[in-house]
């Protein structure tokens, strides 16, 4: 290791440590770490710059959940094409209300064999999702997209990598908000957290999400796990919550 590089890392993490993120962000970026970077940028609260700083890094779903929080859905689908990722793109444009926009994009994913391991694969669980979610905004019907919520959390236990599960759930959590039914996102959350194998990482980044979700559409998180152990919640689903939006 080079002196240069070692100055700067003690720079980067003595300006984590002093909150200053963005300085760290900088230093990073000398260093050419990214996704490091990326993450500091989104800690000092500059979406832009974590954008960026994560396509650099190859994390389209990252870069795409930053252009998406900045108000840019083309922005974000755009970059999700840049890595043939059409489905993924057509999803940026459902969620900004542009079912148009995604009907080709949708045709390019089914094109490209978006079908997982079986019909009920994570991958073709999301193009699932993705159909009726365009249904819902095209003409209204909610009916099929709501009955596929119960193979979404099917899908969260079964076969697929763990990276692929945390996607479906994101995907469905966000379904489910398009109707409004936050019993559904909580319980989504909720079998995802519980399927992954205690310590892992993205067991942690559920749990973070589920949070922040909880706190945007519910107003608390008290009722939500501590530092992710498994048996705090207890039974099949969350408590406080289920029934309480069952019927919004």
């Amino acid at each position: 290791m080079s002196d240069r590089t070692r100055l700067l890392l003690r720079a980067a993490r003595a300006y984590a440590e002093a909150g200053a993120h963005e300085d760290a962000a900088r230093c990073y970026d000398l260093l050419g770490l990214s996704w490091t970077a990326a993450e500091s940028y989104r800690q000092a609260g500059d979406p832009a710059q974590a954008a960026e700083s994560y396509r650099r890094a190859g994390r389209p779903e990252d870069a795409a959940r930053c252009f998406r929080a900045l108000g840019r859905p083309d922005l974000a689908a755009r970059c999700r094409q840049e890595h043939d990722d059409f489905l993924g793109a057509a999803w940026e444009h459902l969620l900004a209300g542009q079912p148009r926009r995604a009907e080709p994009l949708l045709r390019s994913a089914d094109g490209q064999g978006t079908h997982g391991p079986g019909v009920n694969g994570p991958a073709a669980l999301r193009l699932r999702l993705a159909r009726q979610v365009s249904a819902l905004l095209l003409d209204g019907t909610r009916e099929p997209l709501l009955a596929l919520l119960p193979k979404v959390e099917e899908g969260l236990t079964g076969a697929g990598a763990v990276r692929e599960r945390v996607v479906l759930m994101e995907w469905g959590v966000e379904a489910a908000d398009l109707l409004t039914r936050f019993d559904w996102g909580a319980r989504l959350f909720h079998t995802a957290h519980r399927s992954l194998p205690l310590g892992a990482v993205h067991r942690a980044v559920v749990l973070a999400r589920w949070q922040e979700w909880a706190l945007r559409r519910l107003g608390s998180t008290a009722w939500l796990p501590a530092g992710g152990a498994l048996d705090d919640l207890g039974g099949d689903r969350p408590s406080g919550v289920g029934d309480a939006f069952a019927g919004r």
